[in-house]
């Protein structure tokens, strides 16, 4: 009988172990209300996700609603005790008047398998004359004149950089990926096999002005071309 009863409190002891001992998901504020911006200008705040139990917190999956984006956790594993920044930031372009966009995060948690952060507010029409910077990221290319600098400097498109053909190698860690590179010399020669080289260097969008400066200048003048004036 006693040893029954030992067996007994002990196989209680283990199942009330085993519940202790277990993740547990905690954020430092699962509401943020940002009150009242321009729409169009970008929210940003910071979740502190934390692991308040005691075993090892692992976080699976990280999802947004429309006009979200995360940046990487440094860390998906949380030992007990361990927290991680989660960077939002949310897009407030052409959402109208109040906003409310959901975030929610998987992980081992056995009680919040999924926790939903809420990050909400309301919006001010911005004028006719805004843009917001989202839509200028989705507009914006980058113009190289490849020509010679002092090419360059008695007439080119307006908005164009200078970086001579010779010299391009030299960009390829300083040019941003991910947008559109337009490329051009007086022929389109040597934009031609600029495109190429920045293709096969990580820029899938670059791309040559066919006929290139004496193109552009048969068919619309100098339409676009700033000009060097001559010292009176």
């Amino acid at each position: 009988m006693i040893k029954v009863l030992v067996l007994t409190v002990c196989s209680i002891l283990s199942v009330g172990t085993a519940v202790l001992a277990s993740t547990a998901i905690a954020v430092d504020g699962d509401v943020f209300n940002f009150g009242e911006v321009l729409e169009g200008i970008a929210v940003v705040h910071t979740f502190v996700l934390s692991n308040i139990g005691d075993e090892t917190l692992l976080i699976t999956d990280v999802q947004v609603t429309c006009g979200c984006t995360t940046t990487a956790l440094e860390k998906t594993e949380l030992a007990p005790g361990e927290s991680v920044d989660l960077e939002v930031t949310l897009d407030t372009a052409g959402f109208g008047v109040t906003i409310a966009k959901t975030i929610r995060i998987s992980s081992n948690d056995p009680a919040t398998p999924l926790l939903t952060l809420l990050i909400t507010g309301s919006l001010k029409t911005p004028q006719r004359y805004h843009i917001p910077a989202s839509d200028l990221n989705y507009l914006f290319y980058l113009l190289v004149d490849l020509r010679a600098p002092e090419v360059y400097a008695k007439a080119h498109l307006y908005g164009a950089i200078n970086i001579p053909f010779a010299e391009l190698n030299l960009w390829f860690d300083r040019l941003p990926r991910g947008i559109f590179i337009i490329l051009y010399d007086q022929s389109g020669s040597d934009a031609d096999l600029a495109a190429q080289a920045l293709i096969e260097n990580g820029f899938p969008e670059a791309r040559s002005l066919l006929g290139g400066f004496n193109e552009w200048s048969r068919q619309f003048k100098d339409k676009f071309v700033l000009t060097l004036r001559e010292e009176e």
